[in-house]
């Protein structure tokens, strides 16, 4: 780094005196120069003036001591110049120590974010420097100067113009430096941020300013002043700056905010404002002896470093603020793309990149093939270009790159991506439809010249968008036909012109839609569907037709009128009062008007349909026990037999045709099915004649095979009750329990359970040899209920049953019901002896660690074994 060395006036500096008349909050003003002129004191009495003054030239001034009269007092005695008391605390600290003073820049080292950066030695000012030699400024190694322009009042809030800014501006500029400016800022809304970057810009319209507009945002002496006052929110101050920084990029400066250490850290969200607009970071730190160095202890990303205010830089009187400027490459530009064209023009855009100074703009020459410049942008924000004069109907080639400006040459970032933009003369016009034919149109357009061809696009309907049909190649060739088309159909067309340079295809803007419609051809679509006594024929409708024409052939083959449809909305017609097992054949003519006259289209194919036998009368079903299905049915007249099918009832299964009987049957059995299972059954006419087959509808009727014989019965007598059990078949549909009388031999039904998962029954009666039980499981099917087999007699013999407990913990009471008291309880899978029945409560036995206990538990917690 070079080492800066210059000469501090050894003489005193006299004290900068003026009054200022009271400022109105909210205008402006041209702010006074200040006049050096000598200040006399009294011995007697020392005002307050008198006092700043003295301590000034002796050296000994110290803002940090300040009371709050002698504050009043500067802002009164400067205009309210929130920079004031640093200024003077500056020219203090300069006659202190009028000696020799040199600032060696090779001690400060820079944050690891600048690996690769060029650093650029550079200073900002303000009319407290007064009149400065830029020439011995440029010569003393100062690339850059950021300059005053305006500030804020610190109490009254007006913005001025600095007293010398124009003199700064002009003689740094002519020098060879590059420029950025600074408004001292004290915003406290986003109206005033606003007003200061329009206040600025206005002052520098016309310069040359090549650094960023700058936002100086810092409070005032110990913390004083309106800005402080405000005693804003991080989040308040970061919309106060950005808005400060979004109006001056809007008028095409690259804005920058200038802050402490500090009020980075603790007022402002930096991170925030750092990701759209570069920073500049003020912090004078000490000597490091653990690195040997100056260095900023700032963690946040910063582009400029203001690192002393005690600078001497050669043509300056008194000390300066010194600053680095970081600088690279900048990134490449992303996302260029064209935006419009028109005859003589192209519009680009692209994605902004922060902090630059503007963007070059280069398109390709064809000539050289090299991109040469054709235009510069100038602000990180304006990312848009529109290169005018160009040549119609030409393809031309664009890319982008961004740059920082600086006297010493520029920084020129990375290429952007390349895009292509074809010159148009106008839309193709006058399309129009040349050629109508049945399956066919032919479109005509006026002709373009110094093009490739025309793009042809045609909309489809099922998607809401216009997809290619062809490619016309040549300039002249301006016709093209669209084939295979349906006829009677409305097609919408555009069309476009393209440029096609190598693999490259330029478009030009597409013309209006144009509707095209074919004319009428035969009717299609034609199906037909018949009962018993009708049939029903259908068309798919036609565009641009009058009606239609429906055609029976009769016996003799000729095909014979029987219904005109005159409303073309209409696409079908039934005929009625046909004959059963008929074969009948129909067609359709669609006809259109033509100078008053009904013009026929061509006939459509014909259809031919067999009209249905009668349907099979009284069908039905009834299961039977031995896993088979009787299926009958009345006889029906004029057919030739009878259709049977089947179904299993389960869910994904297909009709099979299980039967096909002459017309004489009127019943069919189907054996082989499974107990408990679900079919489903249907029966249908059919009829074979004239070389073709007609089959009648048919309702389904769904039926449940009868269950099981019931197993694993038993019957076990417990005092005044008996307990009945069985293997449970959760497929039927409930059971039958019975009573069989030994002596009488009848059956005596006693309950009848719907519970198909049931597997036990109290029977409320002692056990006795006059008796016997049994069970039989049911099913219902179309309202009826189907019984299986009867389970074997059984006889009532002592009870001996066993269970098991079913839950975690069950509770064994001293009498049926939960009003006893427990005396015990038995975990999940304890077995019990089952002692007695008491409806829902069963009376039972258990050991328990070695002991025989006896009690009551809840039906609904214990499970037979």
């Amino acid at each position: 780094m070079k080492k800066l060395i210059t000469t501090v006036l050894c003489s005193a500096v006299a004290g900068l005196t003026i009054f200022s008349a009271p400022k109105i909050a909210g205008q402006t003003y041209a702010q006074s120069q200040y006049a050096y002129t000598t200040v006399s004191t009294q011995s007697s009495n020392i005002s307050y003036a008198d006092e700043i003054d003295e301590m000034v030239e002796t050296g000994t001034f110290d803002s940090s001591s300040l009371t709050k009269e002698q504050i009043a007092l500067i802002n009164k005695k400067y205009g309210e110049d929130p920079q004031a008391i640093q200024e003077l605390q500056k020219k203090s600290d300069s006659i202190k120590n009028p000696s020799l003073a040199s600032i060696d820049t090779s001690i400060y080292a820079h944050d690891a974010q600048f690996k690769g950066y060029d650093i650029i030695n550079g200073i900002d000012i303000s009319r407290w420097q007064g009149n400065i030699d830029w020439k011995k400024v440029k010569a003393d190694g100062i690339n850059f100067a950021l300059i005053r322009v305006a500030l804020r009042t610190t109490e009254s809030g007006v913005l001025e113009a600095d007293a010398l800014y124009k003199e700064n501006i002009e003689g740094a500029l002519a020098a060879g430096l590059d420029v950025g400016v600074y408004v001292y800022s004290q915003a406290i809304t986003t109206a005033e941020a606003r007003a200061e970057a329009n206040y600025t810009m206005k002052l520098i319209k016309g310069y040359n300013i090549k650094l960023p507009v700058v936002m100086d945002y810092e409070y005032y002496i110990n913390h004083s002043g309106r800005l402080a006052r405000a005693n804003l929110s991080p989040a308040a101050a970061t919309t106060i700056c950005t808005a400060f920084c979004e109006e001056v990029e809007k008028n095409n400066y690259t804005a920058m905010v200038y802050a402490n250490k500090s009020l980075l850290t603790d007022d402002v969200y930096a991170d925030v404002l750092a990701k759209r607009f570069p920073i500049w970071l003020a912090q004078y730190p000490g000597w490091d002896s653990a690195t040997n160095s100056v260095h900023a202890s700032y963690e946040g990303k910063y582009s400029y470093w203001q690192y002393t205010s005690s600078g001497s830089v050669a043509g300056i009187s008194g000390n300066v603020d010194m600053n680095f400027r970081y600088i690279k490459k900048p990134e490449a530009v992303k996302n260029l793309h064209i935006t419009s064209t028109s005859m003589q023009k192209a519009s680009l855009k692209w994605n902004k990149v922060p902090y630059v100074y503007g963007y070059k703009i280069y398109r390709l020459d064809k000539s050289t093939n090299t991109y040469k410049h054709v235009g510069t942008t100038v602000g990180a924000s304006n990312t848009s270009f529109t290169d005018k004069g160009l040549e119609v109907e030409t393809l031309y080639s664009y890319k982008v790159l961004a740059f920082y400006g600086t006297n010493s040459g520029a920084y020129n970032g990375g290429e952007s991506n390349i895009v292509h933009a074809a010159t148009q003369e106008k839309n193709i016009d006058k399309v129009s439809i040349a050629k109508r034919a049945k399956d066919s149109l032919t479109l005509e357009w006026t002709p373009q010249t110094e093009v490739s061809g025309y793009h042809i696009v045609r909309f489809n309907p099922a998607t809401g968008k216009y997809k290619t049909v062809a490619y016309v190649k040549g300039a002249k060739n301006n016709t093209y036909t669209d084939t295979k088309l349906a006829s009677g159909t409305t097609y919408t067309y555009k069309v476009r012109a393209y440029f096609e340079e190598g693999s490259r295809r330029a478009f030009f803007k597409y013309s209006s839609s144009i509707n095209g419609n074919t004319r009428p051809g035969q009717a299609t679509g034609i199906t037909a569907s018949s009962t018993k006594n009708t049939v029903t024929v259908k068309w798919n409708g036609q565009i641009n037709v009058a009606g239609y024409i429906v055609y029976r052939l009769n016996d003799n083959g000729k095909w014979v009128r029987v219904k005109t449809i005159t409303n073309k909305s209409t696409t079908s017609y039934t005929d009625k009062k046909l004959s059963g097992n008929t074969i009948y054949k129909y067609c359709v003519v669609a006809y259109y008007k033509k100078s008053g006259n009904n013009v026929r289209t061509d006939r459509s194919k014909t259809v031919s349909i067999m009209t249905k036998p009668a349907n099979a009368r009284s069908v039905s079903v009834i299961p039977s026990k031995n896993n088979s299905v009787s299926i009958s049915w009345k006889s029906s007249k004029n057919i030739s037999g009878y259709l049977v099918y089947m179904k299993n009832g389960t869910t994904g299964s297909s009709w099979k045709r299980i039967a096909k009987l002459s017309s004489d049957k009127t019943s069919w059995t189907q054996k082989g099915l499974s107990a408990n299972g679900t079919y489903k059954f249907k029966v249908k006419t059919y009829y074979r004649g004239n070389g073709a087959t007609s089959i009648s509808d048919a309702a389904t009727i769904t039926v449940k095979i009868p269950p099981k014989k019931v197993t694993g019965v038993a019957v076990n007598s417990y005092g005044s009750k008996q307990l009945m059990t069985w293997k449970a078949q959760t497929d039927a549909d409930g059971y039958y329990i019975y009573r069989y009388t030994n002596k009488t031999k009848k059956y005596t039904k006693l309950k009848t359970i719907t519970n198909s998962a049931a597997s036990s029954y109290i029977i409320n009666e002692a056990g006795s040899s006059k008796y016997s039980y049994c069970i039989v499981a049911y099913n219902k099917s179309n309202g009826k209920a189907y019984k299986g087999t009867r389970s074997a007699l059984t006889a009532s013999k002592k009870g001996s049953q066993k269970m098991q407990v079913i839950c975690s913990v069950l509770n064994v009471r001293k009498g049926p019901g939960t009003g006893y008291d427990i005396i015990q309880t038995v975990s999940y899978g304890t077995e019990l002896t089952l002692k007695g029945l008491y409806q829902d409560w069963y009376q039972i036995s258990f050991t328990k660690d070695g002991r025989t206990y006896n009690g009551y538990v809840s039906a609904a917690y214990v499970k037979l074994k």
